[in-house]
């Protein structure tokens, strides 16, 4: 004969069974971050926010650690105001300005900035002081070179091919002497 009791008890080990059952569907989410949520920078430069300004893929192109260096990224000003965004970089600074709603592409020459050396060479990270209105920060900054064939045009002393000839694999350069 079956109680009201043993109701109870079949109706609560099913709703514990059925819970287990909901917890597995969810897999591994229900514990973990999801990863397609996580901001990142797509390409070789940074990306951060200093007041008003969002800072888009900074990254700074040298052909070596004393070498003129040109600043790249997008600078976008989404406010209804001008602004002006200062980066120090070893001891020298650039300004650039942004007027209101509007985005600044350093990479055309009408916005070129330059500084007379990143002080660090290319495959590093530098610290790059970043000054907007009256909020500074330090933001840590890759310096590249044109290993990578889109940068070359960027660089402010020009491409020199041969800069690359230790890039070359082992293979290649054996290829004719086997």
């Amino acid at each position: 004969m079956i109680t009201a009791q043993k109701t109870r008890g079949r109706r609560a080990l099913a709703a514990v069974a059925l819970g287990l059952v909901a917890l597995s569907a969810t897999g591994c989410g229900a514990i973990n971050d999801q990863a397609t949520a996580t901001e990142y920078a797509a390409s070789d430069g940074v990306n951060f926010t200093a007041g008003d300004v969002e800072v888009r893929n900074l990254m700074l192109v040298t052909t070596g650690a004393n070498a003129e260096t040109r600043v790249l990224a997008n600078v976008i000003n989404g406010s209804d105001q001008s602004a002006e965004l200062e980066l120090g970089i070893n001891g020298s600074s650039v300004t650039i300005e942004i007027p209101a709603d509007t985005t600044v592409p350093l990479s055309e020459d009408d916005h070129k900035a330059t500084v007379p050396a990143a002080g660090a060479i290319p495959g590093s990270m530098i610290p790059v002081d970043v000054t907007v209105g009256s909020e500074s920060t330090e933001q840590s900054v890759p310096v590249i070179d044109g290993t990578l064939e889109e940068y070359r045009q960027y660089l402010p002393e020009g491409y020199e091919p041969e800069n690359n000839e230790h890039l070359k694999h082992a293979e290649e350069e054996e290829a004719g002497h086997h």
